[in-house]
């Protein structure tokens, strides 16, 4: 248990297309309106929280706030809390979305989410991030970019693989012929990383992991890293290019000899979590391995 959060300042982010959206946005503004909470959205969100929210840039989002509501789903939840890192501002996710993975609670607890909150009734779970530096063939910035969940690096040419050189703090790994190469966060060890076959991790465990995508090599296997090693992707001469996204969301095409650099970030994402509630517990609710215990009795 935290002690009481004094909300003065609220951000708001929200998926727009996500029915539903709307009408719990003006929930959260009559919530906040009863609380003397000042509510922030973005200039592109406009009207998601209320006719009487401040709209800012991305850029002045996080200043200033003590908290940042997250409505819609998993998507939602990590683009908000790649918006909160800047200042390591709190994010407390309602889920709208259909796995809900990472979101605290659905729709009909917004309120008492939000009174648990105010009343210290829950816990912030801290979460390791990524940063990432993406460069040209002769050395150059290209993009930057930070990430809760991953950044994925996939083949753009449908009938090639993707050749990536891995290194690890300046020691080549391995050369990958694959269909793509995940760096992920133990946040993400249960999003694309998992369906490309790699383990769950402890949230809890402050690492780095990569894993491969459909490699067409014997070493198939993820590997665990700790988090102050660096880690070194570089395109490799006459492979497919690949398409760079950090949390689903694209950044850029590399094309061969470019180089992705990725590195622990010392901002942490923060996630709200309401008393009761665990990691385990939630991978067992969301994969349903009760089910599955059930079926074998």
């Amino acid at each position: 248990m935290s002690g009481p959060l004094r909300i003065r300042r609220a951000g708001v982010v929200a998926h727009p297309n996500r029915a539903g959206a709307q009408d719990l946005g003006k929930e959260l503004a009559r919530w906040a309106a009863e609380h003397g909470v000042v509510l922030r959205t973005l200039d592109t969100e406009q009207g998601c929280a209320g006719p009487d929210a401040e709209c800012v840039p991305e850029a002045e989002f996080a200043a200033d706030l003590d908290l940042i509501v997250a409505l819609g789903g998993d998507g939602t939840l990590l683009r908000a809390a790649g918006l909160a890192l800047p200042g390591e501002v709190p994010v407390l996710g309602i889920n709208l979305g259909r796995l809900g993975f990472l979101t605290e609670t659905e729709p009909d607890d917004l309120t008492r989410a939000l009174d648990a909150v105010a009343a210290g009734h829950y816990t912030i779970e801290p979460r390791t991030t990524l940063q990432v530096l993406i460069m040209t063939s002769d050395g150059n910035p290209a993009a930057t970019a930070s990430a809760v969940n991953d950044l994925v690096l996939e083949k753009t040419a449908r009938h090639r693989l993707a050749g990536v050189a891995v290194s690890i703090d300046g020691r080549l790994f391995a050369r990958y012929a694959a269909d793509g190469i995940i760096v992920a966060t133990p946040t993400g060890s249960t999003a694309y990383s998992f369906s490309a076959g790699g383990p769950v991790v402890s949230p809890r465990i402050d690492a780095l992991m990569i894993t491969p995508i459909a490699p067409h090599m014997v070493f198939n296997r993820s590997l665990l890293l700790h988090p102050d090693e660096v880690v070194r992707l570089q395109v490799l001469p006459g492979s497919s290019g690949v398409d760079a996204s950090v949390d689903g969301r694209p950044v850029c095409e590399l094309p061969p000899g470019s180089v992705a650099e990725v590195r622990r970030s010392p901002n942490r994402a923060l996630l709200v979590r309401l008393d009761g509630a665990d990691f385990f517990g939630r991978v067992r609710s969301k994969f349903r391995l009760a089910d599955a215990e059930q079926l074998g009795e």
